[in-house]
């Protein structure tokens, strides 16, 4: 099995630290800006000085890759809204519920928690996570959009998992890539790039023969969108494109993809306007309302909420 134990102040990540308080509920609403709302808990009677909540975390494009700390505490976490997360220890360890199961999560095992899925987590006084957050839309591009067959538990001691675990430990660690990804954008791609694939590769062996051709009613549907995402396009657009009742479409998207058809079809936009900005070639508001949005303010809070950054910084780029 790779050590994931890393001395805590050696980890480059250190260098993308978020906050550091005393506050459970500071710490609960900063977490929150990263992720999503959730319920945070104290566990136990606490001894000795206050517990010092923390988050580092680093950016790459549609991957995020972070540190949490808060002592022992259980969360309460609703359906994840648009992205997976991994969770690994770097110390302690967790005992984790999704989908009906318990996984405890420590050296020898990690969890995989997807998209449209609750969760909760008891995490012991030493716990450290480090999480992957990643982006639904971007993981579904590397699995054709087969996402029932992803394991939740996550075999560190998997000879087929080691390449990956190995490639975020150096990442961890590293400090001159940390600084490369934060400067250079193509950088941050390719280790976003390695990482999914590697995550993918370690889990082939979970992946069943039927879940491998979407239904053809989301095929439909997801052509259509990708040829008139910049339209004013509603619910009832897309299902009769796809040929199929509202709530028969709906199903489809939230079983395959973890998501909804319009969900899908603002993250679909947002990247489209990220791709425009980065080309440089347009402000902003150009460059939303050519990939579909017509409220500008609603524009810039879902683009900083996907991509960790305001569209203005992306266009300085």
């Amino acid at each position: 099995m790779l050590d994931l134990a890393t001395p805590l102040d050696r980890l480059a990540l250190r260098a993308c630290r978020l906050f550091e308080t005393d506050s459970a509920e500071e710490a609960r609403e900063r977490i929150s800006r990263v992720m999503q709302p959730h319920a945070l808990r104290l566990e136990g009677r606490l001894e000795g000085p206050a517990p010092r909540f923390h988050m580092d975390f680093l950016r790459l494009r549609g991957v995020g890759l972070g540190t949490i700390a808060f002592g022992p505490a259980s969360i309460e976490v609703p359906p994840l809204d648009g992205y997976h997360l991994v969770l690994l220890c770097v110390s302690g360890g967790a005992v984790l519920r999704t989908g009906g199961a318990e996984l405890v999560v420590g050296p020898e095992a990690g969890a995989l928690c997807p998209a449209g899925q609750p969760f909760s987590a008891r995490f012991s006084a030493d716990c450290e996570q480090l999480i992957l957050r990643i982006d639904r839309d971007r993981l579904s591009a590397f699995t054709g959009g087969r996402m029932g067959w992803l394991a939740t538990r996550l075999d560190l001691r998997s000879a087929r998992l080691r390449p990956w675990l190995s490639v975020l430990h150096a990442l961890a660690g590293d400090a001159a890539a940390v600084r490369l990804i934060g400067e250079d954008p193509a950088v941050a791609a390719d280790y976003e790039q390695l990482l999914l694939r590697l995550l993918l590769a370690g889990q082939e062996e979970a992946a069943p023969a039927r879940d491998a051709v979407r239904p053809a009613a989301l095929r439909r549907a997801l052509a259509y969108l990708e040829a008139r995402a910049a339209d004013p396009l509603t619910l009832a657009d897309i299902a009769a494109a796809a040929g199929v009742p509202e709530r028969t479409l709906h199903e489809a998207f939230r079983r395959h993809l973890g998501t909804t058809p319009l969900r899908h079809l603002r993250d679909l936009r947002l990247d489209r306007a990220r791709s425009r900005l980065l080309a440089g070639a347009e402000g902003v508001t150009e460059a939303a309302m050519a990939a579909g949005f017509t409220h500008l303010g609603r524009f810039a809070g879902d683009y900083a909420a996907r991509f960790g950054e305001r569209p203005s910084e992306t266009r300085r780029r």
